[in-house]
């Protein structure tokens, strides 16, 4: 090397000192930290289930509770064609009015395992991830022919495994604002969930990406017909896009 480039490579490594330092020195300060930070959509999660056409309306008849097959004999068996979803419609009798009412559960369940996820696999490789940030679950619903309202869609998370909202380790992500029978939700339209920063879903989550192990996310719909109205029926798919935020502590 000449004398020249040996008198010019300590300044350049004390130039590339000083810029790490100064970085350093910024972040923890608590300045420009958000640069670092990467967003990651995990893959679409979809659940839908289908009711069929509609077989008449709840019954307008004066019921047992005890007994409420007299609300059922007056109706067909519906049938539910569901992906990765269960979905069930019961014909019940309240105690308190002592009429029919018909009762919808379902339940969706979807594995998000983000070692299988391209999109996280590729943003977060070779990346400086310390935690993880921010916690927000999109939803759609692209199709909606339901014949009753929603009054909300519940969202959980849980371990593997995970197939009810009352399952040991399940906890609750949020819940939507109302969904009027026959309204779609498009992308433009898309409610969003953000989950609480203290929350123990966003510590659920966050330690599974962090740890890289599976979790599943679940939705949950139970919406009461009060009787006279249609038996329940139509079709519907919820679609969820979780997001995370990666990166370093503000």
């Amino acid at each position: 090397m000449s004398q020249r480039g040996k008198q010019i490579a300590p300044v350049v490594r004390l130039v590339g000192v000083l810029a790490s330092a100064g970085m350093l020195a910024a972040l923890a300060a608590g300045c420009g930290s958000d640069i670092l930070d990467v967003d990651v959509d995990l893959q679409r999660q979809v659940y839908s289930a289908d009711f069929g056409n509609v077989q008449g309306t709840v019954p307008v008849v004066t019921c047992d509770p005890s007994n409420p097959a007299v609300c059922s004999a007056a109706t067909g068996v519906t049938e539910v064609q569901a992906s990765n979803v269960n979905a069930t419609v019961d014909l019940e009798c309240d105690a308190g009015t002592a009429r029919c009412f018909a009762r919808t559960h379902v339940i969706g369940t979807n594995v998000v395992d983000v070692l299988q996820d391209d999109a996280f696999v590729t943003k977060v490789e070779r990346k400086l991830i310390l935690i993880v940030r921010d916690v927000d679950v999109k939803l759609t619903v692209p199709v909606n022919t339901l014949t009753f309202d929603v009054p909300m869609i519940n969202i959980f998370v849980g371990p593997p495994g995970s197939a009810h909202e009352t399952d040991a380790g399940v906890l609750p992500v949020g819940a939507t604002q109302p969904l009027a029978a026959g309204t779609v939700v498009t992308d433009a339209g898309a409610r969003h969930l953000i989950v609480d920063d203290e929350s123990p879903a966003h510590a659920f989550i966050a330690d599974s990406i962090m740890n890289k192990q599976t979790l599943v996310f679940l939705v949950v719909l139970s919406p009461r017909v009060e009787a006279g109205a249609p038996i329940p029926a139509g079709a519907f798919e919820v679609d969820l896009v979780p997001r995370v935020t990666l990166g370093l502590p503000r």
